[in-house]
């Protein structure tokens, strides 16, 4: 009698990677440093940067970001310029001037999935939270001050293994965006190899140009160039409120690693007046 063996084909599934542990320790160090700046960093910065942190959460990140906002002396405004409350659900002489504003009001399960699917559409959540990361480095170096923050998050980023990419706003003139692109030796890389990571591709949307010497367009770094151990700073300038994409692929040894960064830009996460829901609708979605 002849055996049959069923086989079943299986779905290939593309898996989006988690954040490293090494990732979310230097995602902390510049979301405690937003917090402990949040009263010097002006209104309208921080509430973008929190905007876009609540697109990229689920509902139980969500409440931690409010409290933390809250916690951190929010005026009361929280959520007002990006229709997370709205100003018709505020008792009478409780405005956000007056002090107490949104301070005593609770976010639903329902009513943040209703907001977050009407006002988070134009972006993933890996994209919203690579904005968020980057809305928070420009309130931080924007809010007056000298801050720690910066360099103890850009020392944590360059202690991760393998290829780590990630945009910071630019200080210099002519330059909206820096990327920065680092590479450590991965552990499991022979000890004795002098090899360096070769670019074998990279991709910048249109709009975005890298000043990097010899990078033709639409490229980030030339196809062969060797990365230095170390970070390469690469300048960016791009189109009036321009969103960005950065893809770079390399290859060490045969291996390759990848990186893809979002460069936001403020229509992305776009702040209206706050909003009077006058005749009670339901939010978009």
């Amino acid at each position: 009698m002849k055996t049959h063996f069923i086989i079943f084909a299986l779905p290939l599934l593309t898996l989006m990677a988690a954040p490293s542990a090494a990732e979310e320790v230097c995602r902390g160090i510049l979301v405690d440093g937003f917090y402990n700046r949040y009263l010097a960093i002006k209104p309208r910065s921080r509430d973008r940067a929190v905007y876009a942190m609540l697109c990229a959460s689920t509902y139980p990140q969500a409440q931690e970001v409010i409290k933390r906002a809250r916690q951190s002396g929010d005026d009361g405004s929280l959520g007002l310029w990006f229709g997370l409350f709205n100003l018709d659900e505020i008792e009478p002489g409780n405005g956000a001037s007056a002090g107490k504003g949104t301070s005593g009001l609770v976010l639903s399960e329902d009513r943040f999935r209703q907001w977050k699917a009407g006002y988070c559409s134009q972006s993933t959540e890996v994209e919203a939270s690579q904005a968020a990361e980057f809305f928070m480095q420009s309130a931080i170096t924007t809010s007056g001050a000298q801050d720690k923050t910066m360099e103890a998050w850009s020392g944590c980023m360059q202690k991760r293994e393998g290829l780590a990419c990630w945009a910071s706003p630019s200080a210099q003139q002519n330059i909206d965006v820096v990327l920065n692109i680092n590479w450590t030796r991965p552990s499991s890389a022979p000890a004795q190899s002098q090899a360096r990571p070769e670019v074998q591709h990279s991709f910048l949307t249109r709009g975005v140009i890298s000043k990097f010497e010899g990078t033709p367009p639409k490229r980030i770094l030339p196809d062969g160039y060797k990365l230095q151990a170390g970070t390469t700073h690469i300048p960016l300038t791009r189109q009036a409120d321009t969103t960005g994409t950065a893809n770079l692929k390399v290859n060490l040894a045969g291996a390759e690693h990848s990186c893809k960064v979002f460069m936001p830009s403020d229509r992305d996460f776009p702040m209206f007046e706050p909003f009077i829901n006058r005749l009670k609708l339901k939010y978009p979605g």
